[in-house]
């Protein structure tokens, strides 16, 4: 018989979004690399000025690093003191999925336009926003630092394995 007694603990949580950050990410570098090997014709070609795309993706690319680290500053910058561990890990949480979810999205972007145009450039683009987006792995230290955790707080998400409810 299952337990119906399962804990949320810091430790639990940090999981949780590393599988979260790990599956996000891990989607368009497979895609990448499975385009990239059954594509026969691939050109490297950033000299074409009637192709709108190539300013398209990097918009979408730069666009999507900012306004997604806006978002996520926003979501988890300057919490009411009010507000409990657990609801601050929330924030974080849903900040960090929509931040991954631009990110991904730009980098699908980029994928998309290659199989379309078959010009290495775009999955290059995509490749980096990609890459990007695997940098932002959740940590401790970074959970920590982006709630601007101190004190009791801190000390509560120290003991990783201590329950939080």
């Amino acid at each position: 018989m299952l337990s119906n007694d399962i804990r949320f603990t810091p430790a639990g949580f940090i999981k949780i979004m590393s599988f979260l950050h790990l599956g996000i990410s891990v989607t368009p570098i497979v895609l990448g690399a499975l385009f990239f090997f059954n594509t026969e014709d691939a050109i490297l070609d950033i000299s074409s000025t009637n192709d709108l795309f190539l300013a398209i993706v990097p918009l979408g690319a730069i666009g999507s690093i900012f306004f997604g680290g806006l978002v996520f500053r926003k979501m988890t910058r300057n919490l009411p003191n009010n507000i409990d561990l657990r609801t601050k890990l929330a924030r974080f949480q849903t900040a960090s999925i929509i931040k991954y979810a631009l990110l991904e999205g730009a980098a699908l972007l980029g994928i998309v336009v290659f199989i379309h145009t078959q010009n290495l450039i775009y999955l290059i683009m995509g490749v980096l926003v990609a890459f990007y987006l695997a940098i932002l792995r959740p940590t401790k230290q970074k959970i920590e630092n982006a709630l601007s955790l101190t004190g009791e707080e801190k000390a509560r998400f120290d003991r990783v394995n201590e329950p939080l409810d």
